[in-house]
């Protein structure tokens, strides 16, 4: 992503719809086909009821680790530079000593409370591999970075001493700042009111509010042919073409420019539902219905979505376009996420099915981040045969 953070006098004009000034909080995409865009970021949290009272009791401390014989798992305790007490701690906790195929330890919270960093970084690397692990398989996330911890904790209302014990937990994997250790944290808190508020804080998503800028010379029919894939062309001329007649010309937000589908949801959280198939409402659903007017549910179902994939989408050769997906698979060719190219280095996804999981815009980079693996995932690009 290109920035240039310079304005002239003319793009600080006192006007409504002058040009924005460029810096640290407005950043400009890289120019192409999509037109001049410039993004901010944001946070968002889930509406207040979406977090549950389930939400706020902790479950029990329980490691999981699949296909591990005590030679292996010695190898690990090695390599996590555990000391010998801590060692023998964890032996003592293990629960099912007999079985062949699988661990299980139930540590303490005061042994995790006591990791280093580098400890908790390897085990629960090892530990996210298994399902069985679900605040290690799908911890809380935040893109890291400078500034990354005080930007994920402004203003959520908690502690200092709150604050301190959550960010000492922290950890990080390729370029995602991750926590998951909830459950250990939430007993320690003095009220209801202050776990409330860290799991609020910690469901916490940076996005991008992104916008086009339409002047009286932007190329009309360049925009028209790269936002108006399909049919929609015709309904976006009449759009651009009357806001191009404005003398200073008008930064749109790009919602107004993608199809009902993203427009609908973009920003927004999935209502929580006891129906089976909304609860699959993930990134492949998101992605194969980005063009659909009315969502196709087909889509919820593991097998149409790779059958879909297989029969109606071609590999991209070149650079993408909107409407492009990105696939982001293992070595072994398993798929972990899908997200829609939007413009420059943008991307509309759903990280998860959760009902806390909103649709969003992000940069790839940072959705990258958000699903860390070592090797680092493959990202192969679609497209729609009839696009």
């Amino acid at each position: 992503m290109t920035r240039h953070p310079v304005a002239t006098n003319a793009e600080t004009a006192d006007s409504a719809n002058s040009a924005p000034i460029y810096d640290e909080f407005v950043l400009r995409c890289k120019p192409g086909p999509w037109g001049e865009l410039q993004y901010s970021r944001l946070l968002i949290e889930p509406p207040d009821e979406f977090v549950t009272a389930h939400d706020l009791q902790p479950d029990e401390l329980k490691w999981v680790f699949k296909g591990y014989t005590p030679e292996k798992l010695h190898e690990l305790w090695q390599h996590a530079e555990l000391s010998d007490a801590q060692i023998t701690e964890l032996t003592a906790h293990i629960v099912n000593p007999g079985e062949p195929d699988s661990i299980t330890i139930k540590p303490t919270g005061e042994f995790i409370l006591g990791l280093s960093t580098k400890s908790r970084t390897v085990l629960y690397s090892a530990l996210s591999e298994f399902p069985e692990n679900p605040s290690q398989n799908e911890p809380f996330r935040f893109r890291a970075g400078k500034g990354a911890t005080d930007e994920w904790f402004s203003n959520s209302g908690l502690s200092p001493e709150t604050i301190k014990l959550v960010t000492g937990l922290l950890y990080q994997r390729g370029t995602a700042l991750l926590f998951s250790d909830d459950d250990v944290v939430l007993p320690l808190l003095p009220n209801r009111s202050e776990r409330f508020k860290l799991m609020k804080t910690l469901a916490r998503k940076s996005t991008l509010l992104v916008k086009l800028r339409v002047k009286t010379d932007s190329d009309l029919d360049t925009l028209v042919n790269y936002w108006g894939q399909g049919p929609r062309a015709k309904d976006l001329r009449p759009l651009l073409e009357s806001i191009s007649h404005r003398p200073r010309g008008i930064t749109l937000d790009v919602a107004h420019l993608l199809p009902r589908f993203a427009r609908a949801r973009l920003y927004n959280y999935p209502q929580p539902s006891d129906h089976p198939d909304d609860g699959m409402h993930d990134c492949h659903w998101t992605c194969l219905n980005f063009f659909n007017d009315v969502p196709d549910e087909k889509y919820t179902d593991a097998k149409v979505v790779k059958h879909t994939f297989e029969t109606e989408y071609v590999r991209v050769v070149g650079k993408p376009t909107l409407g492009d997906i990105f696939v982001f698979s293992r070595p072994d060719g398993r798929v972990i996420h899908s997200c829609v190219y939007i413009a420059d280095d943008i991307v509309f996804t759903k990280n998860g099915a959760s009902s806390v999981m909103p649709w969003i815009l992000m940069n790839l980079s940072d959705v990258t981040a958000f699903y860390p693996a070592d090797p680092p995932l493959t990202i192969s690009a679609f497209r729609r045969k009839d696009l």
